[in-house]
């Protein structure tokens, strides 16, 4: 494995990206009464646990294999 930037990574940024999406999908969709809040917020979460394991599971495949 390398040791490049993230930002460099395509799959730490497409990571990111689907997080991002979930995360403003849920708060959009609370704002504008389609979801509960609790729906809202477990699409917040899901969103920010999708952004943390995609991160962080490419470093953890490198340390694995150093």
């Amino acid at each position: 494995m390398t040791d490049k930037p993230w930002y460099k990574s395509k799959t730490k940024i497409g990571g990111v990206l689907v997080g991002i999406s979930m995360v403003t999908g849920g708060l959009g969709n609370y704002l504008t009464g389609e979801l509960t809040g609790t729906e809202g917020a477990l699409q917040v979460i899901t969103g920010i646990g999708a952004i943390l394991v995609i991160t962080g599971i490419r470093d953890a495949i490198a340390a694995y294999f150093d």
